[in-house]
């Protein structure tokens, strides 16, 4: 299993749907746990960096709730989240 740092999965993600919003994603449809980077991340470890992204106001989305599992969701990057990665 790959070993990423909390940054470089939220970098990841930002990144991806940065690119999403300028329409130069080479996967817009796929969910964050099947982009590449992060294909041999933990679920778990995913889910915790997107609701990061989401508390922090660099995403919007938000995390359905079923009897067994949490699934997060994001609708797009957010002004802060382009900054973010602009400034980079």
């Amino acid at each position: 299993m790959k070993d990423l740092t909390n940054e470089e999965i939220r970098e990841i993600i930002l990144k991806e749907f940065y690119k999403r919003a300028k329409g130069k994603s080479e996967n817009p449809k796929i969910h964050m746990y099947n982009f590449p980077e992060l294909k041999e991340i933990d679920n778990k470890k995913i889910f915790e960096n997107v609701k990061y992204l989401i508390n922090e106001n660099l995403v919007r989305g938000g995390i359905d709730q079923d009897e067994n599992q949490s699934f997060p969701w994001v609708s797009r990057i957010t002004t802060t989240g382009t900054k973010f990665v602009e400034d980079e």
